[in-house]
């Protein structure tokens, strides 16, 4: 299953396996939190805020927290 980033405006700017894999979207990703831009998951049409995001670009691994929960 294929989770979807996006941003404040709804567009999507990266997507990740559920283990936090990251297949697309890092440079993207760096972007938009150089801009302080909020960042969602997109399932099934409904958004959930990502609190917090650390993105290790050696291993393309994506881990963040969502609702106070770290998930990686």
């Amino acid at each position: 299953m294929i989770r979807t980033i996006v941003n404040e405006a709804g567009d999507e700017v990266g997507q990740t396996t559920l283990d936090g894999t990251l297949i697309k979207g890092h440079h993207q990703i760096d972007a938009e939190l150089k801009l302080h831009h909020k960042l969602f998951f997109r399932t099934s049409g409904a958004l959930t805020k990502i609190n917090c995001i650390t993105i290790d670009h050696t291993a393309h691994k994506i881990t963040l927290a969502v609702d106070g929960f770290s998930r990686a």
